[in-house]
């Protein structure tokens, strides 16, 4: 039986000489500044770690496979099936709107509040409303919208997201972003299935 081996004590002068040369790297001209900071906030296009569709001006990010949207990778598997080659597909893609946003948008009504609805562009409270005043009005069109609008106060901001990493608004009395409210409720539900979650939240930035 042998004896415990005893680790050589780091000399902090070397922790703190290695910490500045980290630092003086981040800080050079060299390092990529989107990786700065303490929220890091991937460009679309970025060289290295591009997350858009490949469909020109396709506003949806890229699935895990084909560097194209979940549409358009579907849409090219057909049209490859079919004998076209990928710069013809590239070339004839009708590009698509985007259905979320990478950075939140502001609730048209409320400026505190970020966007529940893409295509409204109003908060969750306020989506939720029209959706109900609709269903009390049905057929309301583009002018019953703003009529409606117009009539509709303005409620007060949740604050910053409680996660010490994001920078979004919270979206609910809870103090979460979107995002991280999803997180949350999925790891609500690993804890009650005891299966992992099977997504997981990137910050990414237009």
């Amino acid at each position: 039986m042998t004896g415990p081996w005893l680790l050589p004590q780091q000399d902090p002068r070397t922790r703190r000489d290695r910490l500045e040369v980290l630092t003086a790297l981040v800080n050079g001209p060299e390092f990529d500044p989107a990786l700065r900071g303490g929220v890091l906030k991937i460009p679309p296009l970025h060289p290295v770690y591009p997350w858009s569709c490949t469909v020109v001006d396709c506003e949806r990010p890229r699935w895990r496979r084909y560097a194209m949207c979940s549409v358009h990778a579907e849409q090219w598997q057909e049209a490859e099936a079919r004998g076209m080659n990928r710069a013809q597909f590239l070339g004839t893609a009708q590009p698509l709107p985007a259905t979320e946003m990478p950075e939140a948008m502001m609730c048209r009504i409320c400026p505190q509040r970020p966007a529940f609805s893409l295509q409204l562009v109003l908060c969750f409270r306020h989506r939720n409303r029209w959706l109900s005043h609709l269903k009390r009005h049905p057929g309301g069109g583009e002018l019953e919208f703003e009529r409606w609008l117009a009539d509709q106060p303005s409620l007060p901001g949740y604050g910053e997201c409680r996660a010490d990493v994001c920078d979004e608004l919270a979206a609910s009395p809870l103090g979460l972003c979107g995002a991280h409210e999803r997180g949350a409720r999925a790891g609500r539900r690993c804890r009650r299935t005891s299966s992992p979650p099977t997504s997981a939240v990137i910050v990414l930035s237009r």
